[in-house]
């Protein structure tokens, strides 16, 4: 209870009629559908940096309007309408889902409104209009960046590769890092195509068995701890192993599974029950969905994030705090930083000049700016930021490293 009666003081207060000196800016989450628990995260977001800035005087007051969908196109539009014609914004934000922002994009760019994409990874997204702004590492550089991670920190050389054929983010994550860890001379004994939404999966723990090299008995194995941070104040180890002979045929060294969330969710299971092998997961993985299956998983996963909470920078502390102050818990996912940081970059972009072409002409001039997700600069309209490695082990989660 105490959540809606905090979020029914927000909306109260963000959508009393504007005054001058006021920004009013527009929100668009998917709270209704498998997403919404996601996006929840993203408008508490939101509606948290809002609260800040009005209470701190350093900028133009805001004004939120907010306006949920469902993901379907007519119903996009009647809400980019509605906040275009009828709650007269002059800029928006949000959006988490890849169809959602293809759809709304597209109407905001003809509406010559600034739109700032929280959370969408497609990566044309940026390339829509001069209007169309995007502040989510896409997917081409966030496949690229977990082969790296895959090779250069867990040190894994075989693989087998569990990968969406849907044409969606999951797919062009894979594509990216199936490139790149082949590149850095890894080899994929096998690559598993999920081409429908409620595929059977057996076949993939079949494979997986029959991967399986003949023990190795002259072989001894060696636990060795290397570092996986890039900066001072993640101090995550990973554990890995060594082996004093390689068996005449290699083994896999980790399942890497670039899926939508409820295969993700039923690879985990069919996993635990047969032979858990350490994974490293897409974008999907961070979601409200997946926390508690994560938890559940007896092997170490490692997956992908736009922020970490667990960063020790003072914006994440006060961030984390915050949140967990007016909404009774802390955030379990990145799109809650998404969500927060987009309000501040939008206030900040419409500072000198708080019209629709002031904060298009202000977003694309920002550069090294502190938010919860790290340093974010605009080259062009897509936003150059780090992503963060998640590793989850016997249910505690932690920061492995971030990459840039």
């Amino acid at each position: 209870m105490r959540f809606f009666a905090v979020l029914l003081a927000c909306f109260c207060f963000l959508n009393s009629p504007a005054f001058a000196g006021e920004m009013v800016l527009g929100t668009i989450f998917e709270l209704k559908g498998s997403l919404a628990p996601t996006a929840q995260e993203a408008l508490n977001g939101a509606l948290l940096a809002a609260k800040k800035i009005n209470e701190s005087g350093k900028h133009s007051k805001i004004q939120l309007e907010i306006e949920s969908s469902t993901g379907q196109p007519s119903g996009i539009l009647k809400v980019v309408d509605s906040l275009v014609e009828t709650r007269k914004i002059i800029a928006a934000t949000g959006i988490i889902s890849e169809d959602t922002a293809l759809t709304a994009a597209p109407a905001f760019q003809a509406a010559n409104l600034p739109f700032l994409c929280s959370g969408a990874q497609a990566d044309y997204l940026s390339h829509i209009g001069s209007n169309i702004f995007s502040l989510a590492v896409p997917d081409i550089r966030t496949g690229q960046l977990l082969a790296e991670f895959s090779t250069n920190s867990m040190l894994v050389n075989n693989i087998m590769l569990i990968r969406s054929d849907l044409s969606d983010s999951s797919a062009r994550q894979a594509d990216s890092f199936a490139r790149r860890f082949k590149q850095n001379g890894g080899n994929i004994m096998a690559e598993m195509r999920i081409t429908e939404a409620d595929q059977n999966l057996s076949f993939i723990s079949e494979k997986l068995k029959d991967l399986i090299p003949p023990e190795n008995t002259n072989s001894t194995v060696v636990d060795d701890t290397v570092g996986a941070s890039d900066f001072d104040d993640s101090a995550a180890e990973i554990t890995i192993q060594k082996r004093d002979a390689e068996p005449d045929r290699p083994q896999v060294d980790a399942v890497i599974i670039f899926t939508p969330a409820h295969i993700v969710a039923k690879l985990l299971e069919q996993l635990k029950n047969t032979k858990p092998y350490p994974i490293l997961g897409g974008m999907t993985f961070d979601t409200v969905f997946m926390q508690q299956r994560m938890q559940e998983y007896p092997d170490t996963i490692y997956y992908a994030s736009q922020a970490s909470m667990d960063r020790e920078a003072p914006i994440v502390r006060s961030f984390v705090k915050s949140y967990e102050g007016l909404f009774g818990n802390a955030p379990q996912t990145g799109y809650a930083a998404l969500g927060f940081d987009s309000i501040m970059l939008l206030a900040a972009a419409g500072e000198k000049d708080s019209t629709a072409a002031g904060i298009r002409n202000g977003l694309a001039r920002i550069t090294n700016f502190e938010g919860v997700c790290g340093k974010i600069s605009f080259h062009g309209n897509g936003a150059e930021k780090p992503i963060y490695i998640i590793q989850m082990e016997s249910g505690q989660k932690s920061l492995a490293t971030m990459l840039e």
